[in-house]
């Protein structure tokens, strides 16, 4: 047992890396696995919202360290894996939340921008993990796909592409590595509230948007770290290869416009 780490809680004694952990379902990711016991490495690109995390997690008793990188670059994975070992002295689990929507003056740039972060990263941050997790006898990853994996046309062709991509790529890993006890799946959020609903959402928007959701309203994205939370711990020791959809019921209702 690391110093610090709590004895109670689903993920009491456990270890954890959340890329995209800054801001959003990462940052509430971070506190609920902190607040259930887990030690946690936040990774992310945005240095003085990484502080801030780090802050909020200490702040429901959960020991942190923040680690400030782009996860696209070619040594991310393997460095963050080093430095969550060297700390914590263990991986139990990999949330491969970062993800952006792609920029770029072109769209074979704003294309290859999505890709690299949300496919590509998320790629080799588990294969990065895997060892550890195999040598340890089993481990959780997770990652942060999206409705759009699953229903196409709303969003950009690159970040539809990236995500389903990602709902794919979890059903490969789970199928590859279940006989090492590692679990891989997918939460697939709707629309929640985070920076990623940005300046061009105007009211008028989001109401239409809300009557499409059945639950009326956007997700929280304290909601979704629930769904995370589920899929790193026991709990969910029977669940791999699933990508879990939490839109509020916004696909059963969903047409192209």
């Amino acid at each position: 047992m690391m110093a610090g780490q709590s004895t109670c809680g689903r993920l009491a004694g456990k270890a954890a890396i959340i890329t995209g952990g800054a801001s959003g379902i990462g940052l509430a990711s971070a506190e609920v696995f902190a607040r259930e016991g887990a030690s946690v490495l936040v990774v992310d690109q945005m240095l003085e919202a990484g502080e801030e995390a780090l802050a909020r997690v200490a702040a429901v008793g959960g020991e942190a360290e923040f680690l400030g990188m782009d996860v696209s670059a070619e040594d991310a994975p393997a460095e963050m894996v080093e430095r969550c070992i060297e700390r914590f002295g263990r991986l139990d689990v990999l949330l491969s939340n970062a993800g952006v929507h792609g920029s770029g003056d072109t769209p074979a740039q704003r294309w290859d921008h999505a890709l690299d972060v949300n496919l590509r990263a998320g790629y080799l941050s588990a294969l990065a993990a895997m060892p550890q997790m195999r040598d340890a006898g089993g481990g959780s990853i997770i990652f942060t796909a999206s409705v759009a994996g699953a229903v196409f046309g709303f969003a950009s062709p690159h970040y539809d592409a990236s995500k389903a991509g990602l709902v794919g790529l979890t059903r490969h890993l789970a199928s590859a590595w279940g006989e090492h006890n590692i679990r891989v799946n997918a939460v697939c959020p709707g629309f929640i509230e985070t920076p990623f609903i940005g300046g061009g959402w105007t009211e008028r928007r989001l109401a239409k948007l809300r009557r499409r959701i059945a639950l009326g309203r956007l997700g929280g994205p304290e909601e979704i770290a629930g769904v995370a939370l589920f899929l790193a711990c026991d709990e969910s020791s029977y669940v791999t290869g699933a990508a879990l959809v939490a839109d509020g019921g916004w696909s059963i209702h969903y047409t192209p416009d």
